[in-house]
């Protein structure tokens, strides 16, 4: 039995089977800061079951190297309580163990899908069976699309700041529907895409492409779409 469990209201997840446990993009406390206070600060807007759903052995994998998935607080907790901390990319000196590609966690296989660094995604492979997570979107463009996939957590809505901010962050509804079509997984569910309360220069300039009426009808009318709110979980059939 493979499971997924929301973990926040933005895009920590529990990926579980009867024996192991693994810990995606963990942020369970305090707030999120880009560079100093004026520039980014943001908070979680809603309820987060967050340490208190956890199993008592697992292991975190940081799949993103941003503050919002790589949150420096959560994580060091985690570490203290014993969980293996493995990062998708180079990080701080106390956090030795990396997969930059592909490689196993106990028997979590990861590998990266794509090679921009806002716009890939880890496919993670367990069980037989493959959950894609693109917590910013994922274009067909040069990458190669992954097949069989029986889970797709993605951004749905979009984000987007001025090109000096960063511009596009979160590709949007269009992309994903087209990505949808491309990939045809199973099930997907949707991660990373809901405004979070904050200040700062992000949270001037930053706009959230929230769905329109028709577009989260086609959402809702789709029989593969999951919809999942914090603490809440979907067994994999």
């Amino acid at each position: 039995m493979l499971s997924i469990q929301r973990l926040n209201c933005d895009s920590s997840w529990l990926i579980s089977t009867p024996e192991a446990h693994l810990v995606i993009d963990p942020w369970f406390e305090g707030v999120q800061k880009n560079g100093p206070g004026w520039f980014n600060t943001q908070w979680l807007p809603d309820y987060s079951p967050g340490y208190k759903a956890l199993p008592n052995s697992f292991s975190v994998f940081v799949a993103f190297p941003f503050t919002d998935h790589f949150h420096a607080e959560t994580v060091q907790q985690l570490n203290a309580k014993g969980a293996d901390i493995i990062l998708g990319f180079k990080g701080p000196k106390a956090y030795s163990k990396t997969i930059h590609k592909q490689g196993n966690i106990g028997p979590f296989y990861v590998e990266k899908i794509g090679g921009h660094f806002l716009h890939s995604g880890w496919i993670i492979q367990v069980e037989g069976k493959r959950i894609f997570y693109t917590p910013h979107g994922f274009s067909i463009g040069n990458n190669r699309m992954p097949e069989g996939v029986d889970m797709w957590i993605g951004a749905v809505g979009g984000y987007v700041l001025p090109f000096w901010l960063g511009g596009e962050i979160a590709l949007g509804f269009k992309v994903h529907q087209k990505t949808l079509r491309a990939m045809n997984p199973r099930y997907f569910t949707r991660t990373h895409d809901l405004q979070k309360p904050g200040k700062g220069l992000v949270a001037k300039f930053g706009k959230s492409q929230q769905l329109t009426e028709e577009q989260d009808s086609i959402l809702s009318k789709d029989s593969r779409f999951i919809p999942l709110l914090a603490g809440q979980t979907f067994i994999i059939p």
